[in-house]
């Protein structure tokens, strides 16, 4: 996987450009050896929204995932971003997908419907890697699964750095929802398993849950999450 930042005034990142970058991807990638290949990329402005106008000095606007059976030879996929992002970290991630969205189209131009909440997570540093990652998958994810209305859910675990991050997190979390407004709507975001009747009283209490236990295993001063686009380009699936 690869993970771009920009400067925190950098413009959004342009159409153009990114429909360019996927077809390059599509044109210089083999096949036969990057069956899957997913890039996301910053919706910005909802982004900014979501997040009450912080705009951070360093922002991250970009993921390429490309699935691959040799983890050791990656030199084509950095070769490719070493001329696109300065800014960039690469790293061998493995997939866990809870919940998967399974009516998707393959496309160069065309985004997949709706929106991801990528995460880039950050371990506390009292946890140890296996302590971080059971705690993830045995209390938050099931958690998450519970409270957000989420089509898609994805856990990517670093196992190596290829070009290491500064500093460096130790997974992305992939959260897909149907429209940017299940994640802009609190009482949305925080109310998948309430009824209508409920949801207005009901969603704080619930957000004060997640957040409770996003301190429990969390770096929050560095544990960033982005609104996404995703652009699927090949999917072995």
């Amino acid at each position: 996987m690869v993970v771009a930042h920009l400067a925190g005034d950098a413009p959004a990142l342009d159409p153009q450009a990114i429909v360019s970058l996927n077809q390059r991807l599509l044109r210089e990638l083999d096949p036969a050896r990057y069956p899957g290949i997913a890039l996301q990329v910053e919706e910005l402005e909802a982004t900014t929204r979501w997040q009450r106008g912080r705009v951070a000095d360093r922002r991250f606007a970009a993921s390429l995932a490309v699935w691959t059976e040799d983890g050791d030879v990656v030199d084509d996929i950095t070769a490719i971003v070493d001329d696109v992002w300065a800014d960039r970290s690469v790293c061998i991630a493995t997939e866990t997908v809870p919940r998967w969205r399974t009516d998707r189209a393959t496309s160069a131009t065309e985004p997949q419907p709706g929106v991801l909440v990528t995460s880039l997570l950050y371990r506390k540093a009292s946890m140890t890697p296996h302590e971080f990652y059971a705690h993830w998958r045995d209390v938050h994810q099931p958690m998450s699964l519970r409270i957000h209305p989420q089509h898609t859910y994805v856990r990517n675990l670093v196992t190596r750095t290829i070009t290491p991050a500064t500093p460096q997190f130790d997974a992305i979390a992939e959260e897909g929802f149907v429209s940017v407004d299940d994640v802009l709507e609190p009482s949305h975001f925080y109310g998948a398993d309430l009824t209508d009747a409920t949801r207005e009283a009901g969603w704080p209490d619930n957000a004060k849950t997640i957040g409770g236990d996003v301190l429990r295993f969390l770096d929050t001063d560095h544990t960033v999450a982005m609104i996404m686009r995703e652009y699927r380009l090949r999917d072995f699936r």
